[in-house]
């Protein structure tokens, strides 16, 4: 007696090659619907691997499992409908390289003044800084140790950085590449020692505010701030703040408390502000290595599924993580 097939629909970014591969591996035992598929396989869908809108999730009366092609699940933490009973996955783990590259690559580019001398560039302007540093010899506080964090304290360590890490539960083994961890109730006493601060943790209800203006007061003087984990953790105007009294030396923010960042923020103007648009860990494009990395969970997550076996990267969603 054959088998009854399961109906899958991918939202996710999935070019031809893409398609094949999974053709290949799971054709026999799933229906694969794809974009072009999305209303029609909707309400059929037994497994959605993508980030379907909540509206959409609504109309998903047969769903058991999301795969999310994201690692943050703050969006579907929130949702007031989203349904019961429906397992989610992330793909925590496939934007470490990506995202401590950028770490690094912003506090080089403004321990350096890339940004000044770009400028200088198009104003055919040859004019050298004054003010310089390194990353050796600096004390990074990284605010998270999981996957992203683990990361950006192996790229930092190599450039010769003394990383520790902030976690809500200390664990008796030190991650690789962390010279100390710290539970997130002493925070304060490590941003007194912290010449670069890094945040690396996800949206939730215990770090949204996490960092006040009293708490970026705590900062060694002239410390860097470098936020690639999500912008609830501090409020604009106290970053702003932070940053015209000198407190701050600087900033490299790829996500900030309001996205897209109000044309009118100060933030837009400030030389010592390196902004990006939300792109140091990107999802949606197609950069090959971090497609190969999300894939490679779906898909041995996608097979775990159909063989019984528990998943990886399993999300509680009243946590956030």
């Amino acid at each position: 007696m054959a088998m009854e097939k399961r109906t899958v629909l991918i939202l996710a970014p999935c070019g031809e090659n893409r398609r094949s591969q999974l053709e290949k591996a799971y054709g026999e035992r799933c229906d694969l619907f794809f974009e072009e598929d999305r209303e029609a396989a909707l309400s059929q869908a037994e497994i959605i691997i993508g980030a379907p809108e909540e509206e959409e999730l609504a109309k998903a009366k047969n769903l058991r499992w999301l795969q999310l092609s994201w690692a943050g699940v703050d969006a579907y933490a929130k949702m007031q409908r989203f349904p019961k009973d429906v397992l989610v996955t992330n793909v925590s783990g496939a934007f470490g390289v990506i995202i401590s590259e950028y770490v690094v690559a912003g506090i080089v580019a403004q321990y350096r003044g890339f940004g000044v001398y770009r400028d200088n560039q198009k104003k055919h302007l040859w004019r050298q800084r004054d003010e310089s540093s390194t990353v050796f010899g600096k004390r990074a506080v990284v605010l998270g140790m999981g996957d992203l964090g683990s990361n950006v304290a192996k790229r930092l360590a190599a450039f010769g950085a003394h990383p520790v890490g902030v976690r809500r539960t200390v664990r008796d083994a030190l991650a690789p590449f962390f010279e100390a961890q710290v539970p997130i109730e002493n925070l304060d006493e490590a941003l007194i020692h912290a010449d670069i601060l890094i945040n690396c943790l996800p949206s939730t209800k215990e770090t949204a505010g996490l960092l006040t203006r009293k708490r970026l007061d705590k900062l060694k003087k002239g410390a860097l701030f470098v936020n690639v984990g999500r912008g609830s953790i501090v409020k604009n105007d106290d970053l702003i703040a932070a940053l015209t009294e000198k407190q701050l030396r600087g900033a490299v923010l790829d996500v900030l408390e309001e996205e897209p960042l109000p044309e009118d923020s100060p933030l837009w103007d400030m030389e010592n502000v390196l902004l990006t648009p939300h792109i140091a860990g990107p999802s949606d494009t197609e950069n090959e290595d971090v497609q190969g990395a999300i894939w490679a969970i779906c898909l041995e997550n996608l097979g775990r599924y159909l063989d019984g076996k528990s998943l990886r990267h399993v999300v509680d969603l009243k946590t956030g993580y």
